[in-house]
């Protein structure tokens, strides 16, 4: 049997083996951690120790070294079959990763032990987010960064996502509703650091109805990318 916490949904057997594919890997991930780089700019400070959240099998380790080059990597996901994997993983990348297993909301780091925080994913499988994010806040250290990445409500209500994986219900948010939570546990967030977009991959109908011109109503906003500081 799968542990189980109050604030998380184990993911259904189809979701983490998706999470094993070269589909999640190049549209999803991949796109994702670019693009959190170029938020981050090119005068991005030095990365002592990077924490990568909710890591899940650790596929964003040689793309979280390549393209931050953090000194070292601490990893934390709660699912221990993904910690499992995620040892593995991390055998392979080119910087040190310690992977460890437990809940976001209570991370065995002292306060503004880590200098880069990247939370792909990971808010709309909690049901007590706030807690995270504070979490997350006492963690990091002062002029450091939390590069969070969040699929809205508008992609987690969709039929695909209902039927094939496990959300907490009641949680999912907006965009501007994410932006808000991210605010109010203490973090700055300049409005050039926040990227919407809406990926094929996230639409319903995926994409096809439209290329086709069979659908035309207004695209909605189903991903943020965003940069948060903590002053």
């Amino acid at each position: 049997m799968e542990s189980t916490t109050a604030d998380w949904v184990s993911e259904t057997r189809f979701g983490k083996w998706f999470l094993s594919t070269e589909t999640w890997y190049r549209e999803v991930l991949s796109v994702a951690l670019r693009e959190m780089r170029e938020i981050a700019g090119p005068s991005m400070p030095p990365i002592r120790r990077l924490l990568d959240v909710g890591c899940g099998q650790g596929r964003s380790f040689e793309l979280l070294a390549e393209r931050f080059r953090p000194r070292e990597i601490v990893a934390v996901d709660i699912d221990p079959l993904m910690v499992r994997i995620a040892r593995d993983t991390a055998g392979r990348c080119a910087v040190p990763v310690t992977v460890m297993q437990g809940s976001v909301k209570k991370l065995d780091l002292a306060d503004g032990s880590v200098d880069a925080i990247v939370c792909h994913q990971l808010i709309h499988h909690c049901s007590q987010q706030a807690q995270v994010l504070s979490e997350l806040f006492r963690v990091l250290a002062p002029g450091g960064m939390l590069l969070l990445g969040e699929s809205c409500e508008e992609f987690i209500d969709t039929w695909s996502v209902r039927w094939f994986f496990r959300h907490p219900p009641g949680v999912q948010h907006s965009a501007d509703e994410y932006v808000r939570m991210v605010r109010d546990a203490g973090f700055g967030v300049a409005p050039r650091d926040i990227r919407t977009s809406t990926p094929w991959w996230s639409l319903w109908e995926f994409g096809i109805l439209r290329r086709y011109g069979l659908v035309r109503s207004p695209l909605p906003v189903t991903e943020l990318l965003l940069l948060a500081r903590k002053s």
